[in-house]
């Protein structure tokens, strides 16, 4: 059996050969990351006799440029092996207590690790789960994006025409923005006129607004101590700003669609049977989890997410530290804010909750809490593929009837597939 590592690039490539007893069965060499170059890499592989049923190949997930070397092998009939960068760190820690790192070095450090521990090899699950992360994280950049020109629009709004705000009651739902592409600012409200100014809110809230708001509007426009002074160029401003966040929300309307669909092929579909975890965040929590068995319990899971606490030792004495926050930060958000859903909604994490709140902990500490309690629970439905189970049963005697199936397999240990 022969192990390769590849330490992944921009625009070259590095790779080491080991054998099982982990001596170097060719000198480390570098290829491109272009179609000649993995024609390269498997000139050199079969050279040696490392052919896809006698050899094991690593890589890192580094940033974006090991997709392309990924769809490569698995076409030639390849099972490689996909490694988070956390994994290889921490293995190098162990083999040297020198700061030496290099390409080459790396290579054979990831042949090494897949030869003295097992990992399963990149399979539909992971481009399924890979395609969720994905497209939530370009979800969550339009989200931010929308934030931005929410926060744009309402500056605009707040210097010629500060009292609208008081008049809808979300200033960016489909009624105020129907208002504010046809008439933005006082002088134009006036313009309008009460009549058509009716009809347009008619019109957006399927009429259930109407004259009302109308006239309260021309009323707010009549006294406004808005600035008249270039008010056309920023009403103009905020009509393309409105259309900018009409097609923002269309496209995220397309990604929820998408990602919908991705979710019922994967395990995470059984998130959203947790309360207060819908489509999206369930989705975004699967993508970032990927493969659950990567996981050998719910502290690697924890970890992985960066909510594990710093140990500060000496001696006989231990003190825990901060959140160490060191791992996925998207992961974290994602279960920081399901954990919020689930602690209101579900009397288990509630109750959880509540007894860290009445303890003194702060909101932060108490709901950091609610997200390791749930990150058990959300790597036992992944693995077994059911629905969540609300509080359990309790038998007759008054205790919690815990069987083999139910609600303590939702923070147990299962068996470990090569999990980190």
């Amino acid at each position: 059996m022969h192990y390769v590592g590849v330490d992944i690039a921009k625009r070259m490539h590095s790779a080491a050969v080991l054998a099982e007893d982990g001596t170097p069965v060719a000198e480390p060499f570098l290829f491109e990351n272009s179609s000649q170059g993995f024609a390269f890499f498997l000139m050199k592989l079969g050279s040696i006799g490392a052919h896809y049923d006698n050899c094991a190949i690593g890589m890192e997930s580094t940033g974006h440029y090991w997709f392309a070397l990924l769809d490569f092998l698995i076409s030639h009939g390849f099972d490689p092996i996909v490694l988070n960068p956390i994994q290889t760190d921490a293995y190098r820690k162990v083999e040297s207590v020198r700061l030496t790192k290099t390409d080459l070095i790396d290579a054979v450090l990831i042949a090494d690790l897949i030869r003295v521990k097992q990992f399963a090899p990149w399979n539909r699950a992971d481009e399924l789960c890979d395609e969720l992360k994905q497209l939530t994280r370009y979800r969550s950049a339009l989200v931010e994006q929308s934030t931005r020109l929410k926060n744009k629009t309402t500056a605009v709004l707040d210097r010629v025409f500060p009292e609208y705000a008081d008049i809808f009651t979300h200033t960016y739902g489909p009624t105020s923005k129907a208002v504010l592409r046809q008439c933005p600012t006082p002088q134009k409200v006036m313009r309008l006129g009460i009549h058509r100014l009716t009809q347009v809110i008619e019109d957006a809230s399927n009429g259930r607004c109407g004259r009302d708001y109308a006239e309260e509007l021309m009323t707010a426009a009549r006294t406004s101590v808005g600035a008249s002074y270039s008010s056309d160029a920023l009403s103009l401003q905020v009509h393309l700003m409105i259309e900018q966040l009409d097609f923002l929300e269309s496209q995220m309307k397309s990604l929820d669609e998408e990602i919908v669909r991705i979710l019922d092929e994967t395990p995470g579909r059984w998130l959203t049977t947790v309360p207060g975890i819908g489509p999206t965040l369930a989705a975004q929590i699967t993508g970032e989890i990927g493969d659950p068995y990567r996981f050998s319990s719910s502290r690697k899971l924890v970890a992985y997410a960066g909510m594990d606490a710093t140990v500060r030792q000496s001696g006989e004495s231990a003190e825990l530290g901060h959140m160490s926050k060191r791992g996925s930060a998207q992961l974290r958000y994602a279960l920081v804010r399901a954990a919020d859903g689930a602690r209101r909604l579900d009397p288990y994490f509630r109750d959880y909750y509540e007894k860290k709140i009445g303890e003194g902990a702060h909101y932060f500490c108490a709901i950091s809490g609610v997200a390791r309690k749930l990150s058990g629970v959300v790597l036992a439905l992944m693995r077994e593929e059911r629905a969540y189970e609300p509080r359990p049963p309790t038998s007759q005697n008054g205790t919690d009837e815990r069987n083999s199936n139910s609600w303590n397999q939702l923070e147990t240990t299962a068996h470990n597939k090569g999990g980190i």
